[in-house]
């Protein structure tokens, strides 16, 4: 499987990262990126770097487009003018495949950057997914997590905010657990990060035994008790209905980019 970048932000950043550590030899990816900082960073990882130019000489299986929502559709047609056999797995939230000019040669996925670690889940959408292109695609996200055929691209939409979006809410809300943490934590914050890292594994490793967070819940809290009080403070400030309208403003924010011009 040969792959091509066109764009190599954070997105981009982690499906390499993933791919990297399943042992796919970087002479298998290539990269087309302006911005300098970036580029020697690809090269730190022996990664090809080449130009729009080029694109035609080289045998890509999926050229995956990762640009600016606003930079999608003209990078989309610089593609097909350079190489007008090129499969296109675009991983830009809230454009459709209608948006592109040859919809039908267009993979849409949105992956998260849990890829970089091999848990990444990712949803993918073309008009035939039967395809060779398709199956290439699944393949490719196989490799760095996990992979949801969407058969409404419309679904999209909500993926996005859920799964796209959602690791950054569940981090700010860590984020105020740390600061609370490194309250009461040894001076030293190096230790106090570290002590969190495992806290945090810790709630996977317990989701990972027990697939009820009900139970789960159960497990720590006792009537009457000290996580009982803080619970019931999160029921009756709506925690659920914050989370709610975040993942709704996120969604709607992605069907707005797809209905602008």
């Amino acid at each position: 499987m040969k792959i091509c970048f066109l764009g190599c932000g954070n997105i981009s950043q982690a499906i390499i990262d993933g791919l990297l550590k399943r042992g796919i030899s970087t002479s298998d990816i290539a990269c087309i990126e302006r911005n300098e900082q970036r580029v020697e960073s690809l090269s730190a990882q022996n990664l090809q770097i080449i130009e729009l130019e080029n694109l035609a000489s080289m045998d890509f299986d999926l050229v995956v487009l990762a640009v600016k929502p606003k930079d999608a559709l003209s990078a989309e047609q610089n593609i097909f003018k350079m190489a007008p056999k090129a499969v296109i797995l675009s991983v830009v939230a809230g454009i459709g495949i209608e948006k592109y000019s040859q919809p039908g040669a267009i993979i849409r996925a949105m992956p998260n950057t849990a890829c970089a670690f091999g848990k990444g889940v990712t949803a993918l959408y073309a008009k035939d997914q039967n395809s060779t292109a398709f199956k290439t695609a699944n393949e490719l996200f196989n490799e760095v997590g996990h992979v949801l055929a969407l058969q409404n691209e419309d679904e999209m939409h909500r993926f996005t905010s859920i799964i796209g979006s959602g690791q950054a809410f569940l981090f700010q809300v860590l984020n105020t657990y740390l600061q609370e943490f490194e309250k009461i934590a040894p001076i030293d914050q190096v230790d106090a990060k570290t002590m969190f890292q495992d806290f945090v594994s810790s709630l996977g490793d317990s989701f990972s035994q027990e697939h009820n967070f009900e139970s789960l819940i159960n497990k720590i809290k006792s009537p009457g008790g000290t996580t009982q009080a803080g619970l019931e403070s999160l029921v009756k400030n709506n925690l659920d209905k914050i989370l709610q309208d975040a993942f709704q403003a996120a969604e709607d924010r992605s069907i707005e980019i797809s209905n602008e011009k």
